[in-house]
């Protein structure tokens, strides 16, 4: 908001009275579907940004997916594989609060809370790039942060409650066990943040068959690095699965819709 200075002036003889008619002032309008959604998108990309690497157009996608779950009352839970500080997660977490207050979805957070496991050849030469560049400002110190870290990061956006629940550990053992535990569970929106080829795997040979028809699979480095697309195209074809892979604006992830087939 501008300050308007305004120099100081001499005294100014007042004029006669003049009777004007009337004015009514315009009503308000009611805001609008798109400026209350414009609203909850600023709100929610102030408070997550400082916890998130991922550019705010994918944090945007994330506030409309929740928007479009909601408005085709698709069922499921909302489940993250690769947390790193959280930002993503608490992102969909306050836009179900500010779209849907009493909503009851878990929010199921993996990651091993120690950074990313060593690359494969198969996760492509950048990947193991990346890896070595321990001095790089890109390095995160190879993408950790603490689970202590990351709930304290929840308390202060105020979404520490028992409907955020995390899981330590590798995907490999920790993804498995969920699905064996609660293998009724179904997943509304499922977003993949784990880099390489095998973490990618995993979480999709076991956490898509859970998720609803028409939710919403995220695969945030599809186009960063190889491991992760060919995780990706050899679970579709081995399933022979139909599924566009879609893109948000600009490339910088990837998402699939789960339909069974194409609607005209």
């Amino acid at each position: 908001m501008r300050n308007v200075l305004q120099a100081d002036r001499a005294p100014t003889i007042a004029e006669p009275a003049v009777n004007l008619p009337a004015v009514e002032e315009p009503a308000l309008e009611a805001p609008t579907a798109e400026s209350a959604e414009e609203t909850v998108m600023q709100t929610v990309l102030q408070k997550v940004r400082p916890y998130s690497m991922v550019p705010d157009s994918g944090i945007e996608f994330l506030i409309r997916s929740v928007q479009s779950l909601f408005d085709q009352q698709i069922e499921g839970d909302f489940v993250e594989c690769g947390v790193w500080k959280g930002g993503c997660a608490a992102a969909i977490k306050l836009a179900e609060l500010a779209l849907q207050p009493d909503s009851q979805r878990l929010l199921h957070l993996f990651d091993s809370y120690e950074g990313l496991p060593p690359v494969q050849p198969i996760d492509g030469p950048m990947a193991a790039g990346w890896q070595q560049a321990v001095d790089s400002p890109w390095y995160f110190d190879n993408c950790a942060a603490s689970l202590e870290v990351v709930q304290q990061n929840f308390a202060q956006l105020g979404l520490l409650d028992a409907r955020v629940q995390f899981y330590k550990g590798w995907f490999e053992t920790t993804v498995p066990e969920f699905v064996k535990r609660y293998p009724e569970t179904k997943i509304a929106i499922l977003r993949l943040d784990g880099d390489w080829y095998e973490s990618t795997k995993v979480c999709l040979e076991n956490l898509y068959p859970l998720v609803s028809e028409k939710g919403i699979i995220i695969i945030d480095d599809y186009y960063a690095w190889d491991g992760c697309a060919v995780a990706v195209h050899e679970y579709l074809g081995k399933h022979g699965l139909n599924h566009r892979i879609r893109s948000i604006p600009d490339f910088s992830s990837a998402y699939i819709i789960k339909q069974a087939h194409r609607e005209a």
